[in-house]
């Protein structure tokens, strides 16, 4: 079973990629993202494939960019912004439900959803609520 979601996850890295999926939010207020610069790579890219291998990521869907799970959230992890870059870790977001992009269509987020996929593919997390910074930061040093 554990293989078979490693392979599906590979599988939407590469069907996104060629899709050429944003990756980020670009509806998004830079405003609400004040203090991630260091989440997002040096070389930014249009496709999630291009992280897979060196880069973990953490994506977050909400139905709003006003949602309240949301914004807590983003003031939870930005104090550790800096650490979590220095972690390879790239922030991904998406707060358009209407638009439904591949993204969503393929993982499925009801409402607000944490999503943690380790550098090789793995979900190794879904949460439907706010996660405490410890927990995140804890997991993700515990990958290899």
């Amino acid at each position: 079973m554990f293989i078979i979601k490693s392979i599906k996850l590979a599988l939407l890295f590469a069907g996104l990629s060629a899709l050429g999926v944003q990756a980020a939010d670009t509806s998004s207020p830079a405003s609400a993202f004040t203090g991630f610069e260091a989440l997002q790579p040096d070389m930014p890219s249009n496709d999630l494939i291009s992280y897979a291998g060196h880069a973990t990521v953490i994506v977050i869907f909400a139905d709003s960019l006003e949602d309240v799970e949301f914004t807590a959230q983003l003031d939870i992890l930005r104090p550790h912004a800096e650490y979590l870059a220095a972690q390879n870790v790239v922030l991904l977001t998406d707060t358009s439900p209407d638009a439904n992009g591949p993204l969503r269509q393929a993982l499925r987020p009801r409402g607000f959803s944490l999503l943690l996929i380790n550098s090789v593919g793995t979900l190794t997390q879904r949460r439907g609520t706010v996660t405490d910074s410890q927990r995140l930061i804890r997991q993700i040093d515990q990958m290899p």
